[in-house]
C-alpha cells in the first residue's frame, strides 16, 4: 500500500499561449490563452510579459521550433546599430540563452521554419541597403549555414512554407516596393513558372503572409500607388485588403460546340472583403479556420490599431473581436508557446471580451 504523507503532487497543467510580441523596442510580449488544439481562444484576458532580450530592439526576426522561441538580429534604438545577436527562450524554464550570432547583422528580414531549421532571408544591412543573403540556423547543432541568395535584394518582405517549400513575397528594395512571389526549391530561389502570372496584385511592404490549408493569405501592409490627383506622382497607402493565393489549381473543361477546351483557373482570389481598419506591421495567427489580425499601425496617421479582428475562411467574412486596452501593439509578430501554468489557483475568465476598452 502506498500513500502520501501530505497531499499528492499536483499535476502540471500547460497553458497554450499565443504571444503578440512587440517589435518596436518596448520589450512587451502580450499573450492570450488558446485551447489545447489551438482551434479557438480559451481566454480573452490579455496579460503581458516583459523581455529584456527584446527591450530597445526593433524589427528583429522570430521563429519557434520544438516549443523554443528564437529571436534574431534587429536594430538597437539606443546604440543605433544593426545586430547579429541570437537568443533562445525556453518557456518551461523561463530562461534566455545566447546563441552563435548571425553571419551578418541585419534587420527587417523574414524567417521561415523548414524541417526543424530556421531560414533567415534578406533584410536591411547596417549601411541601409537591402540584402540578398539567406542563412540557415540549425537549432540542434547551433550552427549557421549560408544558402543560395534571393533573386534580388529585399527587406520588409514576408515568407511562408508549404510542403517544405519556402515562398517569398513582396517587400522593398531601395525606395521601391515589389510584387514578386518566389519559391525556394531545389536549393535555389526561382520565379514561379506556371502559365498564370505569379505576381501579387499590388506592390506591398510590411504586410502579413499566413498559410491556411492549401492557400496563402496576404493581409494589410503598405502599397505604392499613382496619385490620381497628381499625374505621375506616387503615394503610399496603408491597405485594408486581403487576398489569397492557392498553391494548386486545376483546369476546368468547357464545351465549345462539339469540342472540349480547357482554361486555367486563377490561383488568386482578389475579391475578398476588406478589414475594418487598414494596418501594416500587424501580427497574424491562424486559429482554427480563422485568421486573427493583431495590432499594427496606420502610415497616414502614425496611430496604432488596437482592434483585433479575424477573417473566417469558412464564411469569407470579417468579424471584430476585442481590443487591446494597454501596451504597444504598433509593430508585432505572433508565436504560440506551451508554458507550464504556475498559477493554477487563478480562475481563467473564459471567453471574457473587453469590447469597451
Amino acid at each position: 500500500m502506498t500513500g502520501y504523507i501530505n497531499s499528492p503532487p499536483k499535476p502540471i497543467t500547460i497553458q497554450h499561449r499565443l504571444y503578440i510580441i512587440n517589435k518596436a523596442g518596448t520589450g512587451e510580449a502580450h499573450y492570450i490563452i488558446l485551447t489545447p488544439d489551438h482551434s479557438d481562444i480559451l481566454s480573452y484576458q490579455v496579460k503581458t510579459d516583459h523581455w529584456k532580450a527584446t527591450k530597445d530592439i526593433c524589427n528583429f526576426g522570430a521563429a519557434v521550433v520544438d516549443n523554443l522561441l528564437y529571436i534574431f538580429g534587429g536594430y538597437n534604438k539606443r546604440s543605433a546599430k544593426h545586430l547579429d545577436a541570437c537568443f533562445r527562450y525556453n518557456p518551461f524554464e523561463g530562461v534566455w540563452s545566447a546563441l552563435p550570432p548571425m553571419p551578418r547583422p541585419r534587420a527587417k528580414f523574414s524567417t521561415a521554419v523548414v524541417k526543424g531549421k530556421i531560414i533567415v532571408t534578406g533584410g536591411e544591412l547596417p549601411d541601409g541597403r537591402q540584402s540578398v543573403m539567406c542563412d540557415m540556423f540549425d537549432p540542434v547543432k547551433d550552427t549557421w549555414t549560408e544558402l543560395r541568395p534571393l533573386i534580388s535584394p529585399r527587406s520588409n518582405h514576408a515568407c511562408a512554407v508549404f510542403n517544405d517549400d519556402i515562398y517569398c513575397a513582396g517587400g522593398c528594395n531601395g525606395n521601391k516596393f515589389h510584387n514578386n512571389l518566389w519559391v525556394y526549391e531545389g536549393q535555389k530561389w526561382e520565379e514561379l513558372d506556371r502559365e498564370y502570372p505569379q505576381k501579387l496584385p499590388v506592390n506591398l511592404d510590411r504586410f502579413a503572409m499566413v498559410k491556411q490549408g492549401r492557400s496563402f493569405y496576404f493581409i494589410g501592409g503598405v502599397s505604392c500607388r499613382k496619385d490620381k490627383d497628381f499625374s505621375g506622382r506616387f503615394k503610399f497607402v496603408t491597405e485594408r485588403r486581403i487576398f489569397s493565393y492557392a498553391t494548386s489549381v486545376s483546369a476546368l473543361e468547357e464545351t465549345q460546340g462539339d469540342a472540349l477546351s480547357s482554361r486555367l483557373v486563377s490561383p488568386w482570389c482578389n475579391n475578398l472583403p476588406t478589414m475594418t481598419f487598414a494596418r501594416h506591421s500587424a501580427g497574424v495567427a491562424a486559429i482554427g479556420h480563422k485568421l486573427y489580425v493583431f495590432g499594427g499601425s496606420v502610415l497616414e496617421t502614425g496611430q496604432q490599431v488596437r482592434l483585433v479582428e479575424y477573417f473566417d475562411t469558412a464564411t469569407g467574412e470579417w468579424e471584430e473581436d476585442f481590443r487591446f486596452r494597454k501596451g504597444d501593439v504598433s509593430n508585432v509578430t505572433c508565436a504560440v508557446l506551451e508554458v507550464p501554468n504556475k498559477q493554477d489557483d487563478d480562475q481563467v475568465h473564459f471567453k471574457l471580451k473587453w469590447v469597451l476598452w
